[in-house]
């Protein structure tokens, strides 16, 4: 008897507790998913591990699936904690999770209206959002790239991070005035694939001189 009672002692299952670790933020009303990574040591030839709940809450409309994948989509702002236990035949182990429910960011242009023309052929827009270091794309509002008398060059193509001295992305705006017709406009889409909606940037090309209301 005492044989098996140190048989099982040396197989004894040990729940370590891991400290604990950060998901990627979501986005409210956006998919969401993520799969978990396992603890080190965690490894069990042929078989996969197991994820349950064991502790805490996820966000509203998130679920952890059993292979360790967390998928929905958040209903509202907040954020938490939850701890979940991994198991393989040959081991297992507790780790706790940290999530953040953000609101979708706001992209800003400044200004959102420009008017060139063959002498004043270059401008700069802004672009700045309430998010730090979020990508952004642009094309018309036809979902089209720019036309071909209009050139758009983002410096970076998403806004500064955060402790950057800057506040906004400069945006180059120039014309090519043989290409462009009098009284030519795009309107312009800055938007970002997790923005709330995309902001309007408006360039028209005047002839020089002319009168532009």
């Amino acid at each position: 008897m005492g044989s098996v009672k140190r048989f099982w002692a040396a197989i004894l299952l040990v729940l370590p507790q891991v400290s604990a670790e950060s998901l990627p933020a979501a986005v409210v009303h956006q998919p969401y998913y993520h799969q978990l990574a396992t603890a080190g040591g965690m490894s069990c030839t042929g078989y996969q591990p197991a994820f349950h709940l064991a502790g805490g809450t996820l966000a509203e409309g998130l679920r952890l699936q059993a292979s360790g994948s967390i998928t929905g989509e958040p209903t509202g702002i907040d954020s938490g904690s939850f701890v979940v236990r991994i198991t393989t035949p040959c081991s297992e182990a507790l780790q706790e999770w940290n999530w953040t429910v953000r609101g979708a960011p706001m992209l800003f242009v400044e200004p959102a209206d420009l008017t060139l023309d063959s002498r004043t052929t270059l401008a700069t827009a802004l672009v700045s959002a309430s998010w730090h270091g979020l990508a952004y794309s642009i094309t018309t509002i036809d979902g089209e790239p720019a036309p071909a008398w209009l050139k758009v060059r983002p410096r970076r193509g998403r806004t500064p991070p955060q402790g950057s001295s800057l506040t906004a992305d400069p945006l180059a705006i120039s014309v090519e005035p043989p290409l462009a017709p009098p009284g030519a406009t795009a309107v312009l889409l800055i938007h970002t694939w997790q923005g709330s909606k995309p902001v309007k940037l408006t360039v028209r090309f005047a002839a020089a001189g002319a009168k532009v209301n």
